[in-house]
């Protein structure tokens, strides 16, 4: 399947079976962060906040926000410019970032909270699957998404 075929699956589905996939999906990529541990350790503690919020709601969206909103993103582990532009790594982050900010979205328009996204989080909607396939392609992970589906 091409991007465009398994982005059409995806944009068939609730919400909820979105973003369990693309968790599932991102589980894969946890480990591409081979010169940069902080990274993957942020990585892993923000994906595993999503699974806590998409299990019981218990995250508040802040937390899964600070992941999008902080200075970590511009000058820490989460900064994008610490690996080579297109790398695996790169692109393995970006995919993680892009998820995290779906979760975020969501959880702060369930909380009735809509209005104190920031600009990066209210980008995330529903739109931003098409990123979050167009990255699993990059990755190399379409396969493992079609699995999914």
């Amino acid at each position: 399947m091409d991007n465009k075929q398994v982005l059409a699956l995806v944009n068939d589905l609730p919400w909820t079976q979105k973003a369990t996939i693309f968790l599932r999906v991102i589980d894969h990529v946890l480990n591409s962060f081979s010169t940069q541990v902080a990274t993957q350790e942020k990585c892993r503690e923000a994906v595993k906040l999503c699974w806590s919020w998409l299990q019981d709601h218990s995250v508040e969206p802040d937390r899964l926000a600070y992941y999008l909103d902080s200075e970590e993103i511009q000058d820490g582990p989460l900064a994008e410019h610490l690996f080579v532009e297109g790398s695996l790594e790169q692109d393995s982050l970006i995919l993680v970032l892009l998820v995290v900010g779906f979760f975020a979205h969501e959880a702060y328009k369930q909380a009735g909270r809509s209005k104190e996204m920031s600009a990066a989080i209210t980008e995330a909607d529903e739109g931003a699957a098409e990123y979050v396939v167009d990255y699993i392609g990059r990755v190399g992970l379409v396969d493992k998404l079609s699995t999914y589906l």
